[in-house]
């Protein structure tokens, strides 16, 4: 009974990510609200799915994986440049390379952090299922929007 509750769950978590791709005349825009909650309800269902998480280590994984993934966005924020690079002089593109190196350090000691916390959560063959589900679900992301794509360039 408890799993045909989650299978339930995690198909009706699917079925509203296959619909929204389905509404004609919206544009796909990852910053736009309601579309980008869609997408992220269909990516923890899709992954929850594949790694066979049970309530317990979703609910732990899920909320310990955003905290990871909004700190992963404030050092990515903190280092983006202000220019763009073509126009960037050569004293500030030096700065930016260094800035860079900076942010991938950050990065990475982050990465170091949350590893042993994730550790705690899940065991170390369902993290590395996680980084595979993810990379799958990004690709086939992509793949349906390039088939979304409208003549003229446009989504």
């Amino acid at each position: 009974m408890r799993n045909s509750n989650r299978l339930l769950l995690l198909n009706l978590l699917l079925l509203v990510g296959t619909i929204s791709y389905a509404q004609p005349g919206r544009p796909f825009d990852m910053r736009n609200g309601p579309r980008n909650e869609r997408v992220e309800a269909a990516r923890v269902a899709y992954i929850t799915q594949r790694l066979g998480l049970t309530t317990q280590e979703s609910s732990a994984f899920w909320a310990l994986n955003n905290e990871y993934e909004t700190a992963q966005r404030a050092i990515e924020e903190k280092y983006k440049p202000d220019i763009a690079p073509g126009q960037m002089t050569n004293e500030q593109a030096s700065r930016h390379l260094e800035d860079r190196l900076k942010a991938e350090t950050e990065l990475l000691d982050l990465r170091k952090k949350y590893h042993a916390r994730f550790r705690e959560i899940l065991p170390a063959r369902k993290l590395v299922l996680f980084q595979q589900a993810d990379r799958e679900f990004r690709l086939e992301l992509l793949k349906k929007v390039r088939e979304n794509r409208r003549p003229g360039g446009r989504f």
